[in-house]
Parts: structure tokens; C-alpha cells; sequence
């Protein structure tokens, strides 16, 4: 329910599809902290296709390593 004049409330959900199906929205999702959860949400959804190139988690060496290189920690 929206008072006159404003904007519907929109739930996770919507604003996710209302980003996944934006064709001026296309690449990746890089985020630290919540980037899973976050790119979680555009896949659950549906149309991440025409939205998401690549998603990865920062907390995965091998992936990070082969992306930036390996690092001393």
C-alpha cells in the first residue's frame, strides 16, 4: 500500500528483477562483505542472464589468485 503520491514499497525481490530486466544493465558484480548474498538474489529471481557476466567470491583463493595473481597472505 502506497500513500498518494509516493513510490510502491519494493521488496528485495522486485528491485532485483527490476535490475536483471533493465537492458541498459549488463557486466559484473563485484561487492566485498555481502557479494554473495547479493549476486544470490539477482540469480534467485530470475533474468540474471541478461544481467550478470560474472560473479566471484573474494574468499575464493584459487579464483582470485588466477584473476590478480597470487599474494603473499
Amino acid at each position: 500500500m502506497t500513500a498518494q503520491g509516493t513510490s510502491p514499497v519494493l521488496t528485495t525481490n522486485r528491485k532485483a528483477l527490476k535490475i536483471n530486466l533493465d537492458p541498459l544493465r549488463y557486466g559484473s558484480f563485484a561487492e566485498i562483505g555481502a557479494g554473495q548474498e547479493v549476486a544470490r538474489w539477482f540469480f534467485q529471481v530470475g533474468g540474471a542472464a541478461g544481467t550478470i557476466a560474472k560473479s566471484t567470491s573474494a574468499y575464493d583463493m584459487a579464483v582470485s589468485d588466477a584473476i590478480y595473481g597470487p599474494s603473499k597472505r
